[in-house]
Order: C-alpha cells, then sequence, then structure tokens
C-alpha cells in the first residue's frame, strides 16, 4: 500500500514537472506567434506604401491635361521602382509564410493546453488517489484458513 502511495506521488511529481516544462513550451510558442503576427503587420505596411504610391501615381496620370514627357517619364520610373521594390520583397511569399508559421504554432498551443488538461486531470485523479488510502498499513487476517 506504501508502496503504491509512493509509485502515485512520484507520478504525480513526475505530471507536474511535465505540466510546468509544457506551458514553458506553450509560452514559446505564444510569443513566436506574436512575432510573426509582428512580420505579417511589417508586410502589410510595406503593401500598403507601395499601393498608396500607385494611387498617387494613377492620380496624376488622370490629372494630366497635356503630356509632360519628362513627368511621364518620372511617373513610369517610380513606377518601376514599386514594381522592383514589391518584387524584391517577396511580400506574397513571406505573408504566406508568416501566415503558414501562425497557424502551425496555433495548433501547437491547442495541443499543449490540451495536454495541460490532460495532466491535470491525472493530477486530480492521483490527489483522489492519496487521499482515499489509509494512513498507514492494515493487513486484513484470513477468515478462512486453508
Amino acid at each position: 500500500m506504501m508502496d503504491q502511495l509512493t509509485a502515485a506521488e512520484k507520478e504525480l511529481e513526475k505530471k507536474k514537472a511535465e505540466a510546468d516544462a509544457d506551458m514553458m513550451m506553450a509560452a514559446m510558442a505564444s510569443d513566436n506567434a506574436k512575432e510573426a503576427e509582428g512580420n505579417a503587420r511589417k508586410a502589410k505596411n510595406a503593401v500598403r506604401t507601395v499601393l498608396n504610391t500607385i494611387n498617387e501615381l494613377l492620380r496624376q496620370l488622370g490629372n494630366i491635361d497635356k503630356v509632360d514627357l519628362s513627368k511621364l517619364n518620372q511617373i513610369d520610373s517610380a513606377l518601376k521602382d514599386a514594381k522592383d521594390k514589391m518584387a524584391g520583397s517577396e511580400l506574397d511569399r513571406k505573408l504566406k509564410e508568416l501566415n503558414d508559421i501562425a497557424k502551425s504554432q496555433e495548433d501547437m498551443i491547442g495541443d499543449y493546453e490540451r495536454q495541460i488538461r490532460e495532466i491535470r486531470a491525472d493530477i486530480t485523479n492521483l490527489n483522489d488517489i492519496k487521499n482515499t488510502l489509509p494512513e498507514g498499513c492494515f493487513n486484513t487476517p484470513s477468515l478462512e484458513r486453508p
């Protein structure tokens, strides 16, 4: 009976250590998800800047009464620069990669939370077992003799 109690206490300590490790991993995954969100926000802002530049260029093109070739060449150059920036930064690929990482981390967090719930349920069960065991060792004598 005492061996079972000792084993249950060891199992309880092991489960508590696992829960602590899982909590730490969940916190790390959460930090990584926050970092991915920040990177996605930066990518979104870069896209917004390029889009504003393009919209400004389109607005300027719409307001032209007579063709000014130098201005048109300047606009063409600015448009090419904006396209090169957007293509060079590979925003679509980076954004997809960041979204994939965020999804993976959300899945990991969900798995850690599930494991923590299971470990807590195991700890509660072990504590219930520990609390129901009587203090000391009680051997009941056999009533019948062989």
